[in-house]
């Protein structure tokens, strides 16, 4: 990836942080993921993933950077990093009702090759149980190809189960189909245990799985002739900071 696209997806993560005039929370992380057998790269993948998130008068932002590794003989040379900055800007609170915020959502997709643009509306929900729950609706601007429309919903539930502290989350991306692209789906979860007591450490640590499902993975089912599913169960340590 070029270092213009890592400086420039820094300085809007910096830019967006110091221009707000309260930050509500603030959480980074990193995870590390091992899964096998995938589809599309026909290899075994390690995957180290940097995320930031915080919450500000202003809106919201998201960003995260995937470093990935292919790990079978034939592709052990193969990496790859992936990018997406994802600022939204509040234009209501509603706070104590079913819909809490309303958002202008946007998200820039930076890939080795490629750079796609999204905007459009999201939402964040009241809900019992849940420690977030939103969903966003984008006009896709493709760089390779014709533009789309996305949905993500995006949510995080806690739970205890016999004294033991649980977190399920994760996202669900679809993508409508184009002249020259099938439509896609990605729903990936996670579904961690909180370890951090028994380390005994002053970070909170995770252990879990990530499970992916994807279909149609990179939208390449229609060039290609075949659709491309995608199942794969991850191991994952996450150490947030």
């Amino acid at each position: 990836m070029k270092f213009t696209k890592i400086a420039l997806a820094t300085a809007m993560t910096v830019a967006a942080g110091t221009a707000s005039a309260e930050t509500y929370f603030y959480d980074n992380s990193l995870t590390a993921l091992y899964g096998q057998s995938y589809e599309v790269i026909e290899s075994d993948q390690a995957v180290v993933t940097f995320e930031h998130y915080s919450a500000n008068s202003w809106g919201d932002i998201f960003v995260f950077a995937d470093r990935l590794m292919s790990t079978g003989d034939e592709n052990q040379d193969q990496t790859e990093t992936y990018i997406e900055v994802a600022p939204r800007f509040k234009v209501s609170d509603f706070d104590a009702g079913f819909v809490k915020n309303v958002y202008i959502a946007t998200t820039w997709e930076m890939s080795e090759n490629n750079d796609d643009f999204l905007i459009g509306l999201g939402t964040d929900f009241n809900i019992p149980g849940f420690q977030n729950l939103s969903f966003n609706a984008y006009q896709r601007l493709n760089d390779d190809g014709d533009n789309n429309y996305q949905t993500t919903t995006v949510w995080g539930v806690p739970f205890a189960i016999a004294g033991q502290n649980f977190k399920f989350d994760g996202f669900w991306d679809w993508a409508t189909a184009t002249d020259d692209r099938a439509a896609t789906s990605n729903f990936t979860y996670q579904l961690k245990w909180d370890a951090t007591s028994v380390l005994g450490t002053n970070n909170k640590v995770y252990v879990g799985i990530e499970h992916a499902t994807w279909n149609n993975k990179f939208a390449i089912e229609h060039s290609s002739g075949f659709d491309t599913k995608e199942n794969v169960v991850s191991a994952l340590v996450k150490v947030h900071f």
